[in-house]
């Protein structure tokens, strides 16, 4: 039983993590450097406000099981190194909580999300060192976001399935599961969607 929610997770978000793979294509060739600033700008304006609503969900014995994982502070340092500029929270269009991230309504959905992110510092182990290849990057410069924990990301990965079977209860297996296919859903919405100038026009629009 401890492992099923575990299952549950990886079988039930199979599809939607393989369309989310396939639509950013990360392991090209002919991958840009505009193309990467770009992605790295849209990936901070959802992960700094999805770690703020998941770290609002986190019980005091897990802030610092947390605060270890947040990833905002690796793509301020990316966006830095390649652009030559300190980037301003505010400067960069950022995920409304309420339109553009997933419900997260309870300890739950915030680990079904957090399965999410954190299992795609598993794939980051790939494309950091791809990422640097193509773009000539010196090493840990421009791609921290993507190569995560670095050498302790097995361990950190196993650390997250570890707490996520002990703290989340029974009943709250399928908010978890629901709030991880949302995660992969609004993640390809808002990385593969309309251009973010778009969205910014629109907003302003509104």
């Amino acid at each position: 039983m401890q492992h099923d929610l575990l299952s549950r997770l990886k079988n039930e978000t199979a599809a939607c993590h393989t369309r989310l793979e396939n639509s950013l294509d990360l392991m090209r060739d002919d991958f840009q450097r505009g193309e990467y600033v770009a992605l790295l700008q849209r990936f901070y304006g959802y992960v700094a406000p999805w770690e703020d609503a998941i770290g609002a969900h986190m019980p005091a014995a897990l802030r610092a099981f947390f605060d270890e994982r947040r990833k905002t502070p690796l793509l301020a340092a990316d966006l830095a190194a390649l652009t030559g500029e300190r980037i301003a929270h505010d400067a960069l269009l950022l995920a409304d909580a309420s339109n553009d991230l997933p419900r997260i309504d309870g300890i739950g959905a915030a680990f079904g999300s957090m399965y999410v992110m954190e299992g795609s510092t598993l794939g980051g182990r790939f494309i950091a060192p791809h990422v640097a290849r193509l773009l000539q990057l010196q090493p840990g410069i421009g791609n921290r976001y993507f190569d995560g924990y670095g050498a302790r990301t097995g361990s950190m990965w196993n650390a997250f399935r570890e707490t996520a079977v002990s703290t989340v209860p029974e009943a709250q297996y399928d908010a978890a599961v629901s709030a991880a296919i949302a995660t992969f859903e609004s993640l390809q919405s808002w990385l593969c969607g309309e251009p973010l100038e778009a969205r910014a026009s629109s907003g302003a629009a509104a």
